[in-house]
């Protein structure tokens, strides 16, 4: 394979820097010489039929040293564009340093503004913080190339902050340039999983696949790297713009994007910013209300489009903020937002990261009536007041009882061994003769499967059921086999619980079900 990608890398390469000689021309247009893009466009098909990783590792410099020589015009054209998303999560620092400067040039006039070059203009940026953490140490003589850049890449990030930090509103709510503030921002805030490689759309299949296989197997870059000191300060400066300019940031979707990644980033990086933007967030969409009856923050909590800003604020706002908003907006009237079938999440969000205080309150008035959220599909609002007081242990036994109470297992006290059962179908108890002793699950483990959350309920039953329920669920789920590999969650429920072994051989299934090292004593007992 290799014979057939030397020949091409070379031939084409000369082709390009024809190309660019003449595109360099009078009256030239940004777009490239048809030599030109037809280079990226082989480039594109080798990439689509796949590459070992040594064969990347000889392709990938090649065709990144190219773009870098053609100019930003490469991050306009549809092969170019899908080459550099895919080879720039590995392009070195040296390579970094003479792609980024160009592609930041114009704003929004730029690549910055156009679909394609907005999507480089992201892998270029989520490349960043990775490569300057490899290029710390003493440079070696051959690496004197990428110690250079450091300073051409942190000026091309400042120019773009620069550009951003001047017009937020005209970034943020433009379709292509909201991809690269959130890119911007996480890198400013050093945020983790900036630079997930983006593999070229289109083409699924066999072929795509080589190209996955071979990008995984190309070295990670290194982590540990500090922020450059210029990072920080850039940062504050566009929370400052955003907080000024946030009421034209609420809406449409991508600009509230930004802001959300911007508490997010902010938070994680502690930056004094993130409860100044925070707090005016929360005061731009959930005002206390003068009228008693009325709560700006249940009707924003209500709204599609507030509520995830709402949920995002909650997110990062510290113990005594949600303490006010509990007590000022939410008291009273937690009934109404569980059973709400938007504003529920919302309550999920406050309820992961509320003090303990505030978790026993809610307790103490949604705890007799969850059967209501549950009886209108939102299960998640019980597990998430059930994980609150997990992590406080003296909310833990009365959470305990208003759960049993909400399946109808609490009283009389036979009924609460058959709560198990219960839990897995969330419905409560009724309907049936049986002795609660015995009680089976009663047919709902395949709309658990199959349902984006219920998967993970059902997970977690499945982690502390005993062997004979975990051979009942299985059991259950086996005889739906083809419903189960009809749904992506069910199929993942399935490998999960190795339905195919249970079927095939049941009493090997079961041998390891009882095993206590699963997974030490699963290679031997394949063999038997």
């Amino acid at each position: 394979m290799l014979g057939l990608k030397r020949p091409f890398s070379s031939a084409c390469a000369m082709g390009v820097r024809r190309g660019i000689r003449s595109a360099a021309g009078p009256g030239s247009g940004p777009g490239l010489e048809p030599e030109t893009a037809g280079y990226f466009r082989r480039a594109l098909e080798t990439l689509q039929e796949g590459l070992s990783p040594e064969e990347l590792a000889l392709f990938a410099p090649n065709v990144l040293a190219e773009a870098a020589a053609a100019g930003p015009g490469v991050a306009l054209d549809p092969g170019g564009s899908r080459v550099l998303q895919a080879l720039l999560p590995q392009a070195p620092l040296g390579v970094l340093g003479r792609i980024l400067p160009p592609l930041v040039l114009g704003g929004l006039g730029g690549p910055a503004g156009h679909p394609l070059g907005a999507r480089v203009l992201e892998a270029a940026l989520g490349r960043v913080l990775p490569a300057l953490g490899e290029a710390v140490g003493p440079a070696k003589e051959e690496e004197e190339e990428e110690a250079e850049a450091v300073g051409p890449v942190e000026e091309a990030v400042g120019r773009l902050a620069a550009a951003v930090r001047d017009d937020p509103v005209a970034f943020a709510r433009h379709p292509a340039g909201s991809f690269v503030v959130r890119a911007l921002l996480r890198v400013l805030g050093g945020a983790p999983g900036a630079g997930v490689p983006q593999l070229p759309p289109g083409g699924a299949g066999p072929k795509t696949k080589g190209v996955e296989l071979a990008l995984k197997g190309v070295e990670p870059a290194s982590e540990g790297a500090e922020l450059p000191p210029s990072f920080p300060p850039l940062l504050g400066q566009l929370a400052e713009a955003f907080e000024e300019h946030l009421a034209s940031l609420l809406s449409p979707a991508g600009a509230s994007l930004c802001l959300q990644v911007a508490l997010e980033v902010l938070h994680r990086s502690q930056s004094p910013a993130c409860s100044r933007l925070c707090n005016t967030l929360i005061g731009q969409l959930a005002p206390p209300s003068p009228a008693p009856a009325e709560s700006a923050l249940v009707g924003g909590l209500q709204d599609p489009e507030r509520s995830r800003l709402l949920e995002a604020a909650m997110a990062v706002a510290g113990p005594q903020r949600l303490r006010e908003l509990f007590r000022q907006q939410l008291k009273g009237r937690l009934r109404g937002v569980a059973a709400h079938r938007v504003a529920n999440h919302g309550l999920q969000r406050l309820l992961d990261h509320a003090p303990a205080d505030v978790v026993g309150e809610v307790l103490s008035e949604l705890g007799p009536a969850l059967a209501e959220p549950l009886a209108r599909g939102h299960p998640g609002v019980l597990t998430a007041l059930l994980g609150a007081c997990r992590r406080h242990p003296g909310l833990q036994q009365e959470a305990l009882r208003c759960l049993f109470q909400a399946f109808g297992c609490w009283e009389p006290r036979e009924r609460q061994k058959a709560c198990v059962g219960l839990l897995a179908g969330l419905r409560p108890f009724g309907g049936g003769d049986k002795a609660a002793e015995g009680a089976e699950p009663e047919g709902h483990f395949l709309s658990l499967a199959c349902h984006r959350n219920g998967s993970r309920v059902l997970d977690a039953i499945w982690v502390s059921a005993s062997g004979p329920a975990r051979a009942a669920i299985a059991d259950e789920l086996a005889s739906q086999h083809e419903a189960l590999q009809r749904d992506p969650h069910g199929r993942g429920v399935a490998r999960t619980l190795a339905l195919d072994l249970f079927q095939r051989r049941r009493r090997l299934w079961e041998r390891l079900q009882a095993a206590p090292d699963r997974r030490s004593l699963l290679g031997p007992l394949l063999e038997d």
